[in-house]
């Protein structure tokens, strides 16, 4: 699919973005020049198409075109060999010289409230031109439009939070962007899973995604949907964010052009631009099932006497009909058990087939699959539960000791943000209720579990979790869940300025106190990652004793000096350390 040079979608924001990714480590001003050249060739086209040939040209070639145009340009940014190869080697070449470690700038991320207050009054476009300068070159595989995005959302913090008197809370307050990782970690779990998956089992996993997402469409529409989208992700993972973003957006066009056979839920979406277009359909609520869908598939897939033919004759279109018959069924699940109840059906299939007659033996392949489901229920149910009863803070601490002692190689920023990630999808899922808790719960908490998954080169991360995360993507909640300690990890000797108290713990903000226990906590499962429940409380009783009675003391640095030793003494005594 191409888009010609005078679609009206791509603005100067837009091209400027691209020019960026390509170019990282070209000037603001150079990427400028490009782009107003380019823009100055759409307005000429689209006062008249004939007027130049390259209006006829697709906007990929349009656009490298330009790049290649200046040869000084191309020289000095190492693109002169790219521009001498023909389309679509040329592009290939010029996606090839991405560099994703690239930090080409971080200065507006160093900048005080007051300093980006300034620099907004001063000159607004210029500001968020140095934003979209500074993260596109950082960035060079994220999709152009959500770089647009976290730009108007820049945009609109600022416009906020330079008119408070606490600027520098109300930045905090509304975090518009905390780091590169927030805006690429979706994208970079998508790759790693398309890296390491079997291309039939990112596809599995997008048409459990959509059939569970728009009931209403048969599996023709669902596969074509399913293809395309994957084809999209393989644009974007290989950096071509330009072919990636008119994927997308031709994902986009044709749910809007077939709403009836698709979804109900998208209509207000199809009414937004075509950049809002795409993330506004893949936020909506899932679509209502049709009520002429029967509420069971027993009769296609399990008593069918004809089942074992079907399969036989062609096993890869057989499952995936029953994944999507299935998931569109159930959407009280998430994706990984609608795909491990898919998983569990090929192996009844292959097992049972062999004898006759198969239904029998089919539907007690059923029965285990409900009691894994019954499972992961229950699962759901206790950590709502105990978040219930015991609060945000309690909850965090005892996924903070779970997540150490299953990692210890992270350091606390991770573990701490992993958790506290955990801790609101929870408070979130927990208030939908059964029917829509458990696939909140799981659709989204894979997402943070896939996020620690990235970290396992960056941190050499045990083998356990190495095997967890190289695994399918049906089976990564349940292995990296069920986990126990490292197994391999050695602890460091212990350190006293580990476990070394100051009346900052006496401090007047609680978020503040609350973090360094946590901290210290932390450090206390890395000294002795195989603590149990009950020694944890233990030390939790003791160290509260002692920050109560320190902070009431007249001299609380001193009392800190001297009770803190003996906390740590008496524990290490406890602990047969000493």
């Amino acid at each position: 699919m191409h888009t010609e040079i005078t679609a009206p979608t791509y603005v100067f924001s837009s091209i400027f973005v691209l020019y960026s990714q390509a170019a990282q480590k070209a000037t603001f001003e150079e990427l400028r020049r490009l782009t107003e050249d380019v823009v100055e060739l759409t307005k000429k086209c689209a006062a008249d198409g004939q007027s130049d040939p390259a209006c006829n040209k697709p906007l990929s070639t349009a656009l490298l075109d330009e790049l290649c145009h200046e040869q000084a340009f191309a020289e000095k940014h190492g693109f002169t060999e790219c521009c001498a190869k023909a389309d679509p080697e040329r592009n290939e070449c010029v996606l090839s010289k991405k560099n994703a470690t690239s930090t080409h700038f971080n200065t507006l991320e160093k900048q005080s409230a007051e300093e980006k207050c300034k620099a907004y009054q001063d000159d607004r476009h210029q500001l968020l031109g140095d934003f979209f300068y500074e993260f596109s070159t950082s960035l060079p595989f994220i999709l152009p439009s959500t770089l647009l995005h976290a730009g108007y959302k820049y945009d609109n913090v600022l416009k906020t939070c330079c008119q408070e008197a606490d600027k520098d809370a109300c930045f905090q307050e509304k975090v518009y962007v905390h780091s590169h990782h927030c805006m690429c970690s979706q994208h970079n779990v998508e790759c790693a899973w398309m890296l390491f998956s079997h291309l039939f089992c990112f596809v599995s996993r997008k048409v459990a995604q959509l059939s569970h997402k728009f009931p209403k469409a048969e599996f023709a529409v669902i596969s074509e949907l399913a293809e395309d989208t994957v084809h999209a992700h393989q644009e974007c993972c290989k950096g071509d964010t330009l072919e990636c973003l008119l994927d997308r957006g031709h994902v986009a066009e044709f749910i809007c052009t077939h709403q009836d056979a698709v979804s109900s839920k998208v209509k207000s979406c199809c009414e937004k631009d075509i950049l809002d277009r795409e993330d506004c359909i893949a936020n909506t609520e899932p679509d209502d099932k049709p009520e002429s869908l029967s509420e069971s598939i027993k009769d296609e897939f399990v008593t069918n006497k004809d089942v074992c033919q079907h399969y036989s004759h062609n096993k890869t279109l057989h499952l995936a009909k029953f994944l999507h018959e299935y998931g569109r069924r159930h959407q009280e699940l998430s994706y990984r058990l609608i795909l491990i109840v898919t998983k569990k059906y090929e192996h009844s299939l292959e097992e049972c087939c062999q004898h006759e007659p198969a239904a029998e033996c089919l539907e007690k392949g059923g029965e285990e699959s409900n009691k894994l489901i019954a499972e992961a229920q229950e699962v759901i149910k206790y950590h709502c539960d105990f978040q219930e009863k015991k609060g945000d803070y309690v909850f965090q601490n005892e996924l903070l000791v779970r997540f150490t002692k299953k990692a210890p190689q992270l350091i606390f920023e991770e573990v701490y943000e992993f958790t506290k990630n955990f801790v609101e999808l929870s408070s979130k899922c927990c208030k939908l209720g059964e029917a829509k808790g458990l696939p909140c719960a799981e659709n989204y908490g894979s997402i943070v579990l896939e996020a620690i998954c990235q970290k396992r080169e960056d941190h050499h991360l045990n083998k356990q979790i190495c095997k967890c995360c190289t695994d399918s993507y049906a089976s990564l909640w349940d292995c990296l869940t069920k986990l126990g300690a490292d197994p391999e990890f050695v602890p460091a000797p212990y350190a006293p300025e580990l476990c070394t108290y100051h009346t900052d713990l006496c401090s007047a903000n609680e978020k503040e106190v609350g973090i360094k226990k946590q901290k210290l906590l932390y450090n206390l499962i890395k000294y002795r990652p195989t603590i149990t429940k009950e020694q944890v409380a233990a030390v939790t009783v003791d160290f509260t004793s002692l920050v109560t009675q320190c902070c009431a003391a007249e001299n609380q640095e001193e009392c800190f000096a001297t009770e803190g030793p003996k906390l740590v003494e008496k524990t290490q005594t406890a602990w047969g350390d000493n």
